[in-house]
């Protein structure tokens, strides 16, 4: 067998409608989820891509520009020798009203719509497994009903999520045990938008490659795709990064700052200025502060956004206190400031304690007069 170069990507998303932006960032975000795509297909034709295998979720929802996909098909029609193979999922499930129906695809395209089945690339001496979702929930595996085709490279591509024998799951709950019986050389997987790492278990590797673009700071980091190289069993594999921009959290200290201009500072001179100018971030602030130093959100993010592409800031310092010298006498700070250090006293966990931290912060703003903002972080 000669080696087959395969390309394995999966939760694009198109058209995410990006509503915590403004109208302007989320249109300027879902064109730059294209250019990611359209860097895919350069990707394919630069490595001399065989196959490449879409593991679901290349839409969002029910809502799709038209534009978006006709996008999408003439990105296929430029990589017409690459054999491309799709497998719906939750968002993207294959019905008669799918955007996968309503679409004439190019010949090198080809979409599995429901229970499992192969096909066979006689030219490549490899066997494409695959499944597709019908409805946004699959509550049993579908990883069934398949037998290793001998003689031939056999591979597969399928949207799901891996479970454990006790548990389950509403996106297609597969074992690691019925991966490893497939007994296929490599089995492509989406829905986890973070790299797995490609792993073996028997004689099968598999990989989450996550997905391509993060879209939110539940979606951290470089993202990519992975090349997979086979030959006689034996997979090498690279990620290769195709974000475009990331996001990032950052927790930054400003213990001792006082007034937004040195918090400002702080935080432009722990982040490089090119990443600032290209990535989303989310800045954490730790750290004691003076209690005559009340941080407003909403201000900081204002006075830092012109040095950012996009910035969110979460404050989570404390207040810097004399406990001892604060309970002293009646006063209704005092009182409320031995309640609070009782409660602190007797927490079990970390989580406890920075809840408590919360409402001893709040409950001081409140007694001094400061405009007081509830988040749930």
């Amino acid at each position: 067998m000669r080696r087959i170069k395969i390309l394995h990507t999966a939760d694009i998303h198109f058209d995410t409608p990006f509503s915590g932006m403004t109208p302007k960032g989320a249109l300027k975000s879902k064109e730059e989820l294209k250019q990611v795509f359209d860097k895919i297909m350069k990707i394919s034709l630069e490595r001399e891509i065989d196959i490449l295998l879409i593991a679901g979720d290349v839409f969002d929802n029910l809502s799709v520009n038209k534009t978006t996909l006709y996008f999408i098909k003439s990105c296929f029609e430029k990589i017409s020798q690459v054999r491309v193979f799709i497998s719906p999922g939750n968002h993207d499930p294959f019905n008669e009203k799918s955007f996968y129906s309503i679409v004439d695809w190019p010949s090198n395209v080809y979409i599995f719509k429901g229970e499992m089945e192969n096909v066979i690339l006689e030219d490549l001496n490899t066997v494409v497994w695959g499944v597709g979702f019908n409805t946004p929930h699959v509550n049993k595996s579908l990883l069934k009903e398949i037998r290793r085709i001998d003689g031939y490279n056999n591979i597969m591509v399928m949207h799901g999520e891996i479970t454990t024998s006790k548990e389950t799951n509403e996106y297609n709950p597969v074992t690691e045990n019925e991966i490893a019986k497939s007994n296929m050389d490599y089995v492509a997987l989406g829905h986890r938008h973070k790299f797995s790492g490609v792993k073996k278990i028997d004689n099968t590797y598999y990989s989450y490659c996550g997905c391509p673009q993060g879209r939110g700071f539940d979606e951290l980091d470089d993202k990519g795709i992975v090349l997979i190289e086979l030959k006689e069993r034996f997979v090498e594999s690279e990620f290769i990064k195709t974000s475009i921009r990331n996001y990032y959290e950052k927790e930054i200290s400003i213990e001792g700052c006082f007034g937004y201009n040195e918090v400002k500072d702080k935080v432009i001179n722990e982040i490089l200025g090119f990443d600032r100018k290209n990535n989303f971030y989310k800045i954490i602030l730790k750290g004691q502060v003076s209690e005559e130093f009340s941080i407003n959100e909403e201000v900081l993010e204002e006075l830092l956004k012109t040095e950012f592409y996009f910035v969110k800031v979460i404050d989570k310092s404390e207040i810097r206190l004399d406990i001892n010298e604060l309970m002293k006498g009646y006063s209704l700070k005092s009182i409320f400031a031995k309640k609070i250090y009782e409660k602190l006293q007797s927490a079990q966990t970390e989580e406890e304690k920075e809840i408590i931290n919360s409402a001893l912060k709040i409950g001081l703003q409140s007694i001094s007069g400061d405009e007081v903002k509830m988040y749930d972080y």
